[in-house]
């Protein structure tokens, strides 16, 4: 009877554990069976090839290099059913540094078509978040971009300017009772400056500066209708015409070199405030007058005269610029003569305008 009872309790027991066993293998297969079914999406080779990706692909933009700014971006796309990328916009941004934001999206938009995922064994759009971690050290660095970092520091030279010009006399006033020829019309006596080089040597990190550089200048001034110049070796003045003038200017074109003192609240242009004051000389190259209008038998005519006028060929001018960002205003006074010596009456160009700075050499 014994050996029934435990040939009985044994049989229990195996039948027990291979019903259990069915019932585990049922459950497992039904989990395989879902998984198969539901699939995220996901990047070609899997999470460690995604981060080499972002690694080998990641550069430290050189605001944030400066700031010493770190920490993670999450940007959030969706990925379609044939893996491809879109809406792809930031999310938050823990580190400060905006340019950041531009890099983690530029990241993105690089990557390949991701493994879509699936739902129920159907192909599906998929939102995802991707944290992308800014950290740096040194070794991190490229070299180029620590070179630059360490020894290059934005001038606010180059560019472009335009402004308006007033000419004045030795008392800082437009008025020349004696030669009212001078008095020149402003609105119309334009100027255009095209800076194309710059060089900036450090006095106090990136705050304080000398600032220096090549440019071109073409400067206009136009004259009252019923005037026409005339020079000679002794003199240059203006005589009063009867043609009906349309078009009245003396025209110069300079090659021009500053040396300022400049003071900046950061290295590069962006989201920078900077002042800066000093010199600008300029040689002048070509000069010529331009007259268009009716002679006395209304005939139209359009002539150009190319002479020096007795203007000087080198000028400096004392000059103060201001601005922030990419954009600026600045001053400037003609600190000798615009013409030669005892030739006429001293006259002194005051000009005002505007700037667009222009980073030719930033990466």
């Amino acid at each position: 009877m014994l050996k029934s009872i435990i040939n009985r309790k044994f049989n229990y027991s195996f039948c027990s554990a291979l019903l259990f066993f069915m019932m585990f293998s049922f459950i497992h297969s039904q989990n395989l069976e879902e998984d198969s079914l539901n699939i995220d999406a996901s990047f070609p080779g899997g999470e460690k090839a995604l981060t080499k990706f972002i690694k080998d692909n990641l550069i430290i933009p050189e605001v944030c290099l400066d700031e010493k700014k770190s920490g993670f971006v999450y940007v959030r796309f969706t990925i379609d059913t044939t893996g491809s990328l879109f809406d792809i916009h930031v999310d938050s941004n823990i580190t400060s540094c905006k340019n950041y934001e531009m890099e983690a999206r530029r990241i993105v938009q690089l990557m390949p078509k991701w493994i879509p995922g699936k739902i129920d064994g159907k192909l599906v759009k998929i939102s995802y978040t991707l944290p992308i971690d800014f950290k740096f050290s040194e070794a991190d660095i490229p070299e180029q971009i620590t070179e630059q970092n360490s020894n290059y520091f934005e001038p606010n030279w180059a560019g472009f300017e335009f402004g308006t010009t007033q000419l004045m006399n030795t008392s800082f006033v437009s008025d020349f009772n004696q030669n009212p020829y001078w008095e020149n019309v402003v609105e119309r006596s334009w100027f255009f400056n095209y800076n194309f080089f710059e060089y900036k040597a450090p006095i106090f990190k990136q705050f304080i500066g000398i600032t220096t550089g090549l440019g071109y200048s073409w400067r206009g001034i136009t004259f009252s209708d019923n005037y026409q110049l005339v020079a000679n070796s002794d003199t240059v003045y203006a005589n009063s015409t009867s043609l009906d003038l349309r078009r009245n200017k003396l025209t110069g074109h300079y090659l021009t070199i500053p040396l300022l003192v400049e003071f900046c609240s950061r290295k590069d242009t962006d989201k920078n405030f900077y002042l800066s004051t000093g010199l600008i000389g300029s040689w002048r190259f070509s000069s010529y007058s331009f007259q268009k209008g009716k002679d006395d038998n209304g005939n139209k005519f359009a002539h150009y005269v190319y002479s020096d006028y007795n203007l000087m060929r080198l000028n400096l001018d004392f000059v103060v610029r201001l601005g922030y960002s990419y954009f600026g205003v600045f001053t400037s006074y003609q600190l000798n003569t615009l013409f030669k010596k005892d030739r006429t009456v001293s006259i002194h160009p005051f000009r005002i305008g505007l700037t667009i700075n222009i980073d030719y050499f930033q990466e």
